[in-house]
C-alpha cells in the first residue's frame, strides 16, 4: 500500500472523545517525480450565514401594550408595516439576505401582527386604545378609539339609570299614605296646622248623595273657589226660619292652604291626603240675641275625599278640628262654652258649620242653634255648582 494512502486512511476526520467531528487534516500537495509539486491556492472559507434570533416564547393572550409585540430589532431600521429592508447603509451593514432567515421572520412577523390584534381587542374591551410608540394619551385617560364609548361606559349608565329609578320608588314606598299628595289640576300644598284650638262640644257627620252627582270630581267641576262666590252679597244675612234670630257676615277669608283653616296635625294630613286645595271661610254673629255662626267650605279632589274628611272630624275632636275665623269682640270668645257642628260632604267639597251663643251658655235643645246649623249647610257656591252640573 502507498504509504501517503497509509497515512490519509479512510478520509474522515479523527473524533474526539466528546465525540465531536474534528476538522480534517489539510491535504499537503506532494512533488511528482521528475518535477517540483504545486502548491494549491488557500481555500477562502464558507461565509457563516447568520440566523435571525427567534423570538421569546410569550404567554397566549398576555395583557401587554400593542407597541410591545414587536420586538426592537425586528426590523433593523425599516419599515414596521411594509416589513421592507432597509437600503444604504442599513443595507450594508445587515449583510446579505438569507431568503430562509426572511421567510422564517415573515411568519414570525405574521404571528405577531395576529396577537397584536388580539390584544388591540382586549385593550378596547378594558376602555383604552392601543397605540404605537410615542402615541400621546388624550387628557384625562389613555387615548380612545373614535367610534363612541365602549360597552362598559353603557353599561355603568344603565346601571346608575337603574339605581335612580330604584331610590325613586323607594321614596314612593316609604312616603306612604301619611305625607300630603297635591292632587288636582292645581295641586294641593298643605302646610304645618296649629297644634292647639277649640272644638264644639258634638258633632255629626253626613256623606255626599246623588244629588251632587255633577261636582263628585274636580276634574269635571276645575274652576276654583272665589271668595265672592263663596260668600255672595246676598248671602250676607242668613235668618232662621222663625224670624227672631239673624246673623250677619262679619268676616270673610280665603286660603290657599288648607292647613290654615284646621288645627291638628291628623287633621291637616287627612286634608293634604284628600287634596284640597282651597279652604274658604266666614264668620256670622247675631248681636242682639247672642248668636254666632261659623261656616268652612274645603275644596277636595273627590266625593270620597270630602266624605273621609268629614267623618274624620268625629274621631280628632279635642285633638283637631277645624279653626273659627279671627273676628273681633265678641267673635274672640267664639269655641269657647258649649257649641254644636255638623259635616256635609256635597260632590267634592266639604262644608261644615259651626253655631255656639256667644256667652257659652246653652244645650243640644236649643232650636235655634239647629237651625242655624242647617242654614250654615247651605253653601251658595255649592248648591250653585251642583244645580249647574246636573243641569
Amino acid at each position: 500500500m502507498d504509504p501517503d494512502e497509509q497515512r490519509r486512511g479512510s478520509g474522515r476526520p479523527p473524533v474526539s472523545r466528546q465525540g465531536r467531528r474534528q476538522p480534517a487534516a489539510r491535504r499537503t500537495a506532494q512533488p511528482r517525480a521528475g518535477g517540483p509539486r504545486r502548491t494549491p491556492p488557500p481555500r477562502r472559507p464558507a461565509a457563516r450565514r447568520e440566523r435571525p434570533a427567534p423570538p421569546p416564547p410569550r404567554t397566549p393572550y398576555d395583557d401587554v401594550p400593542y407597541e410591545d409585540s414587536f420586538q426592537d430589532d425586528a426590523f433593523a431600521h425599516g419599515d414596521a408595516h411594509t416589513g421592507v429592508p432597509p437600503e444604504g447603509d442599513g443595507a450594508a451593514r445587515a449583510g446579505r439576505p438569507d431568503k430562509r432567515g426572511k421567510a422564517r421572520q415573515g411568519k414570525a412577523q405574521r404571528g405577531k401582527t395576529k396577537r397584536g390584534k388580539v390584544e388591540r381587542g382586549k385593550a378596547k374591551d378594558a376602555g383604552r386604545a392601543p397605540g404605537r410608540p410615542g402615541a400621546p394619551e388624550r387628557q384625562g385617560g389613555p387615548a380612545r378609539r373614535a367610534g363612541g364609548p365602549g360597552p362598559k361606559l353603557y353599561f355603568a349608565a344603565a346601571a346608575v339609570l337603574g339605581v335612580l329609578v330604584l331610590l325613586g320608588a323607594g321614596a314612593v314606598v316609604l312616603g306612604g299614605d301619611d305625607a300630603p299628595k297635591p292632587k288636582g289640576p292645581t295641586g294641593a300644598r298643605i302646610g304645618r296646622a296649629a297644634g292647639t284650638g277649640p272644638s264644639p262640644a258634638s258633632y255629626s257627620s253626613s256623606p255626599s248623595s246623588s244629588a251632587y252627582s255633577g261636582i263628585a270630581n274636580r276634574g269635571g267641576d276645575p274652576q276654583p273657589l272665589t271668595v265672592g262666590e263663596a260668600f255672595p252679597s246676598s248671602a250676607a244675612k242668613l235668618p232662621v226660619p222663625d224670624g227672631k234670630i239673624a246673623v250677619r257676615l262679619r268676616a270673610k277669608r280665603l286660603d290657599a292652604d288648607c292647613a290654615a283653616a284646621v288645627w291638628g296635625g291628623s287633621v291637616a294630613e287627612e286634608l293634604g291626603r284628600g287634596g284640597c286645595t282651597q279652604a274658604a271661610r266666614g264668620i256670622y254673629s247675631d248681636t242682639e240675641h247672642g248668636y254666632a255662626l261659623a261656616v268652612a267650605v274645603f275644596n277636595l279632589a273627590g266625593s270620597a275625599d270630602a266624605d273621609r274628611f268629614v267623618a274624620r272630624l268625629e274621631t280628632t275632636i279635642g285633638a283637631g278640628f277645624v279653626r273659627p275665623l279671627e273676628a273681633p269682640a265678641p267673635l274672640d270668645r267664639f269655641g269657647r262654652g258649649f257649641g254644636m257642628a255638623r259635616g256635609l260632604a256635597m260632590g267634592h267639597f266639604a262644608v261644615v258649620s259651626w253655631a255656639q251663643r256667644l256667652d257659652g251658655k246653652g244645650d243640644e235643645k236649643d232650636e235655634n242653634l239647629l237651625s242655624l246649623l242647617i242654614e250654615g249647610g247651605k253653601a251658595p257656591a255649592v248648591l250653585g255648582r251642583a244645580a249647574r252640573g246636573t243641569g
